[in-house]
């Protein structure tokens, strides 16, 4: 089975992204800020213990939503400014990886916290990206858009499937 680590927005910030994406396409999930990319863990039971163990070491902590910003022509993002994040992200990543094969193209090495907007792969285009980058930067520049992130969510892909699903919430302390 292949999971994900992520952190969702609270329900009213959630929503108004979901608003701009819907406009234009879907993009297959609910919006998140990804700390882990989709793994196929060594032991999934190890992997998520570890999740939790991590997990229990913070706070909740606030996060800042800024301006758009593009990885090339194919995603189309949210930046995210959080101090607690990038510390979380530090702490987390060295002990999942104990319970993962390891990959000569670690992803990770590179990691920019951020909240995807669209991806081309999902059918967005680059005229969706150019109107979705305008709502979107609207928002988070008309008023300060933040959030107290309170727990991880673990998301999970079963076998031969389509689609992530939540798996398991786990609080901070």
């Amino acid at each position: 089975m292949k999971f994900f680590v992520g952190i969702v927005p609270n329900l009213a910030i959630a929503h108004q992204i979901t608003e701009i994406q819907n406009r234009y396409g879907n993009n297959r999930l609910e919006p998140h800020i990804t700390l882990r990319a989709p793994v196929i863990p060594l032991n999934g039971e190890a992997w998520i213990q570890a999740v939790e163990q991590v997990a229990h070491q913070f706070s909740p902590f606030e996060i800042e939503l800024t301006p758009t910003g593009n990885f090339g022509n194919k995603t189309l993002y949210l930046g995210v400014r959080s101090d607690d994040l990038t510390r979380l992200y530090n702490t987390l990543i060295p002990q999942l990886k104990l319970y993962e094969p390891s990959e000569p193209q670690d992803r990770e090495k590179d990691y920019h916290a951020h909240l995807t907007l669209g991806r081309a792969w999902c059918g967005f285009t680059p005229k969706h990206f150019s109107a979705m980058r305008k709502l979107a930067d609207e928002y988070v520049t008309s008023q300060r858009v933040s959030f107290i992130a309170n727990f991880i969510r673990i998301y999970y892909k079963p076998d031969n499937q389509k689609g992530f699903q939540t798996h398991k919430d786990i609080q901070f302390n």
